[in-house]
């Protein structure tokens, strides 16, 4: 059955468009939303970064790009590094700016949760104003707002600093101006929706998944709307499909091109000794099967939403009976950034984390909302001629419109509630969310394992080694270092005097470490013992600590927290032809 255009009737509400006290009101709902989300989500970051003090490796090292970029030894752009996209990285610069003035804003990641909590509010923003332009009432507009608001998952990566919540805020505004542009056929809104779409690749790779399906839907609403023969629709539909695309082919490109010039690979993510693919290669996760992979995929959807098959049933039929093609919009943009995190998944591209799926928050959100928006037919034309409408004058009792507000928001609570208990409980198991046990598991749990306990003391190991390394007031350039696993970058954002570091980061690392007294670099701190070992510096001197004359030991640092053992080497000599 093919759904009839609903954009052929441009009439769609929305509060910002409306006149009087009506859009006072709903401004200031709009600034309420906000206000409420962001000071929720930046308590959060606040309790992560000083009463538990628990960072995300991810999300340190995402923080740390930027801060080489203006606070290492060799501060230029390309320190910000390529395996990582770098909207993070970006976002992170003007507060790790101000680092000099307070350094926690490096050392306890408050410049990366800061950048967190303002996008993950700024998401909230723009799941709500879809809900106020589809038409959903006040009291289960709220309801389901406040619904994605106070999901575990939501509520965590709001306040972290990983890539999440910038990721969710693209997609949801990728998705909101599609969906106006499926109202309206507005460019601008076209345009919008393309340069969110860029921006969300900067971020993360999923959003190229999501273009390509926006992109067919773009192409099959405007032949359906034009006028003309064959070839001239056809024309008019590849047009819009290039303004949708450009941006994101552009951003594709160009960080590409700057990858390649700078590192010689044009996607380090995938090609690089630290890339996703070669760290997946190189851990368990290869051992598994497609089978299991796709319980695991089943398993963590369950989670998160409990009632999504009988969400996505009820909100399917709702918008058949109606002719509502709007969920098309959200299913292109939101479903395709999730099918590409179960299409990764299943080709054991990804690691089998849980906050890959957090895009099934709004997802949700917006069906169970679909299923209470004004239909067409209660709507009239927007005075201003936007296209973007608002609710026609029904006449109801004010009693009746309350009860079916107070149905509605309850209706929303019985489909989205259970969500938020599944997602988490699915936060507390360990073979559906091993990443947030690594790292949080200690916080909610009453017992501690192991791992709690290691996860617990992770900052406290950092501190160790900033703390000796401080008392050492090692001048510029003095320590070579590789920064690529989870616990070094935290170490350089902790120590008084960051240059002294000479990081993987820098133009002229691999010149450094090939000789480091040449260049006056007298430490190697390597990690891990003897060898076999992970990082650069281990690899270039693999027989450290057993018989080189030209290094001597100075210090260890034991395994602490999630901390591998480091070993602090000072060099006597030029390196040998047998290391």
């Amino acid at each position: 059955m093919t759904l009839p255009l609903e954009a052929a009737r441009p009439a769609q509400p929305s509060a910002r468009f409306t006149h009087g006290d009506g859009a006072l009101q709903d401004r200031g709902e709009s600034v309420l939303v906000v206000a409420v989300s962001l000071t929720l989500f930046f308590s959060v970051s606040l309790l992560l970064d000083f009463k538990y003090e628990a960072f995300d490796g991810d999300a340190i090292s995402r923080m740390a790009n930027g801060f080489y970029m203006i606070h290492s030894r060799d501060p230029h752009l390309a320190a910000i590094g390529f395996v990582w996209n770098p909207l993070s990285s970006i976002a992170d610069l003007p507060l790790l700016s101000l680092n000099s003035l307070w350094p926690t804003l490096a050392s306890h990641n408050v410049a990366g949760t800061t950048m967190s909590a303002l996008a993950m509010a700024c998401a909230t923003y723009q799941l709500h104003a879809i809900l106020r332009e589809w038409g959903v009432a006040q009291i289960p507009r709220l309801v389901l707002t406040g619904l994605f608001v106070v999901n575990p998952l939501i509520l965590l990566f709001a306040g972290n600093g990983m890539s999440e919540a910038i990721y969710v805020f693209t997609m949801l505004a990728a998705t909101r101006y599609l969906l106006r542009w499926l109202r309206t056929g507005d460019l601008t809104s076209l345009m919008y929706c393309a340069i969110a779409l860029a921006f969300g690749y900067l971020e993360r790779s999923e959003p190229v998944a999501a273009a390509m399906l926006a992109a067919t839907l773009v192409f099959w609403f405007t032949f359906k709307r034009s006028v003309g023969d064959s070839r001239s629709r056809t024309w008019s539909g590849l047009t819009n499909v290039a303004i949708l695309l450009m941006p994101i082919v552009t951003a594709f490109l160009g960080w590409a091109a700057m990858s390649w010039v700078i590192t010689g690979q044009p996607f380090p993510q995938f090609t690089s000794k630290y890339g996703n693919a070669a760290l997946i290669a190189s851990s368990h996760q290869m051992a598994t099967t497609i089978s299991e992979r796709v319980m695991h995929e089943i398993k963590a959807v369950t989670y998160i939403s409990p009632l999504f098959a009988v969400i996505v049933t009820a909100a399917a039929v709702v918008a058949i009976r109606r002719g509502n093609t709007q969920l098309l919009g959200v299913l292109c943009v939101l479903g395709g950034g999730i099918g590409f995190t179960l299409a990764s998944y299943a080709t054991n591209a990804i690691f089998p984390w849980y906050r890959y799926y957090i895009l099934l928050v709004p997802v949700q959100v917006l069906l169970v909302g679909s299923m209470l928006a004004l239909p067409s037919h209660a709507r009239k034309p927007s005075p201003t001629g936007t296209g973007v409408g608002q609710p026609s004058p029904v006449r109801r009792n004010r009693h009746e419109k309350v009860a079916a507000a107070l149905g509605a928001g309850a209706l929303s609570i019985l489909l989205l509630a259970p969500s938020v208990l599944g997602t988490a409980f699915g936060m507390d198991d360990v073979h559906t969310a091993p990443d947030i046990l690594l790292y949080y598991g200690f916080i909610f749990h009453s017992h501690l394992d192991h791992q709690d306990r290691q996860a617990q003391a992770a900052y406290s190991g950092i501190r160790s080694i900033a703390d000796f390394l401080n008392h050492q007031h090692f001048v510029k350039g003095e320590v070579v270092v590789d920064t690529s696993d989870n616990c070094m970058p935290n170490v350089v954002t902790n120590v008084d005097n960051p240059r002294m570091f000479v990081i993987r980061n820098d133009r002229d690392f691999q010149r450094v470490l090939d000789d480091p007294l040449l260049f006056h670099a007298h430490y190697l701190l390597v990690q891990g013992s003897v060898s076999a070992q992970a990082d650069a510096v281990g690899q270039r001197y693999p027989n450290l600590g057993s018989g080189s004359r030209w290094v001597t030991l100075v210090h260890t640092f034991p395994s602490k927290g999630l901390c591998v053992t480091f070993r602090l080497f000072r060099v006597t000599g030029h390196p040998t032809s047998n290391n």
